[in-house]
C-alpha cells in the first residue's frame, strides 16, 4: 500500500513554480498514513499505519512524462484496533512473514499540469502496485499541493484507490474476528520533503 500507493501522485507536483528537479523523501510517521476501509455486509472497519516511506523524483519541467517514484508500506504494522483481528489478518491473509510490504513504483502522469501556491491540483497517474507477491498496473487520481505555501520543498498529496483482494490472491476471511469486504478502499496521505 505504501507505494501504493499511492503517494506516487506527489510526483506530479513537480510543476511547482521555481522548484528545481529534486528528490522528495517520504518518511514514516508524522502526517503520513495509509488507511484501508473494509465495508462488508455485517461489519465496517478501518486498518491504518503510518509506516510508509519512499522517494519521489520530480522534474518540474516534465510533468507530462514518465516520472520516478518508489513508495512502500509496512503491512505488518496495519492496525484495525483489535489485536486478535490484526494477528489473523497479518498472519493468515496478508502473510506478512512472506510479503512484508506493499509497494508502488512508476509512474506515468496521464494529466499534465503544474502545482501552484495556495491551491490543490488533481493529477491522474498510473504505476505498478504490488502486494502479496502480485504486481498489477494501478491508475488513480491524486490531489497535490505545497504542504506549506512558503515552502516549495514540502509537497503534500492524497490518493484513493480500490484494491480487490482476488486480484492479489488474498484470501477473504469471513469468520468472527475478521469479516472483510472483497474490495478494500485505500486512502494515502503523505508529505514529501526535498532537502535541496
Amino acid at each position: 500500500m505504501r507505494r501504493t500507493i499511492v503517494c506516487l501522485l506527489g510526483l506530479t507536483l513537480a510543476g511547482a513554480q521555481g522548484v528545481r528537479a529534486a528528490v522528495y523523501e517520504v518518511h514514516p510517521g508524522g502526517e503520513n498514513k495509509v488507511v484501508f476501509v473494509s465495508k462488508a455486509p455485517t461489519e465496517t472497519f478501518e486498518g491504518k499505519t503510518s509506516k510508509i516511506e519512499g522517494e519521489l523524483w520530480l522534474d518540474p519541467g516534465a510533468i507530462g512524462d514518465s516520472i520516478r517514484v518508489h513508495l512502500e508500506v509496512s503491512l505488518a504494522t496495519l492496525d484495525t484496533g483489535i489485536g486478535k483481528r490484526n494477528q489473523i489478518m497479518r498472519k493468515d491473509h496478508l502473510e506478512t512473514d512472506k510479503f512484508p510490504k506493499a509497494t508502488f513504483d512508476g509512474a506515468t502522469v496521464l494529466t499534465p499540469g503544474k502545482i501552484e501556491p495556495g491551491k490543490s491540483t488533481t493529477f491522474e497517474i498510473e504505476g505498478t502496485f504490488a502486494i502479496h507477491g502480485v504486481s498489477r498496473r494501478l491508475r488513480c487520481k491524486a490531489d497535490v499541493g505545497f504542504a506549506k505555501e512558503s515552502n516549495p520543498r514540502a509537497i503534500a498529496f492524497t490518493a484513493s484507490f480500490p484494491v480487490a483482494l482476488p486480484d492479489y490472491n488474498i484470501r477473504r476471511p469471513e469468520f468472527l474476528f475478521l469479516k472483510l469486504a472483497e474490495v478494500q478502499n485505500v486512502h494515502v496521505t503523505c508529505v514529501a520533503v526535498s532537502e535541496h
